[in-house]
């Protein structure tokens, strides 16, 4: 069972950053740490750590900080806690997908197949459609 200090461990070998608790005005931190990641995409992930580090986190609640909070899965929740896994993972290479109105003239002006336009590139799915509009009429 994850407590809240495996938790805390987490946060600080993901890099993570602690943010200040200033709510109404407080100079204190309250009955929890909070922290945020920012991720490659601009995302912001945020989760919140009790002082109470010994404290056993509820299997519903653990759960919903992975999915929600952390969007870690378990297993690399504890790769990460026990200092397996690296700090971050890599980011996911970004793929150019094909516009949507791209990927509709292609399939009903041009008349390709659906595979056909699947299995495309963005540039060469805008290749296709330069060339289509290029041709002799």
């Amino acid at each position: 069972m994850a407590t809240f200090g495996d938790l805390q461990k987490f946060v600080e070998r993901d890099g993570w950053t602690e943010e200040p608790n200033l709510g109404r005005g407080r100079t204190r931190t309250g009955d929890h740490r909070r922290y945020r990641k920012d991720l490659p995409d601009g995302t912001a992930l945020r989760t919140k750590v009790s002082h109470s580090l010994r404290h056993e986190i509820g299997v519903d609640l653990f759960r919903h900080i992975l999915r929600e909070q952390l969007r870690a899965t378990e297993d690399r929740f504890w790769e990460v806690v026990r200092g397996a896994a690296p700090a971050t993972q890599p980011p996911t290479p970004q793929v150019r997908t094909i516009p949507g109105w791209l990927a509709q003239r292609l399939l009903l002006t041009v008349g390709l197949r659906e595979d056909e336009v699947r299995a495309m590139t963005a540039d060469e799915a805008r290749a296709a459609w330069e060339a289509y509009q290029a041709r002799p009429r």
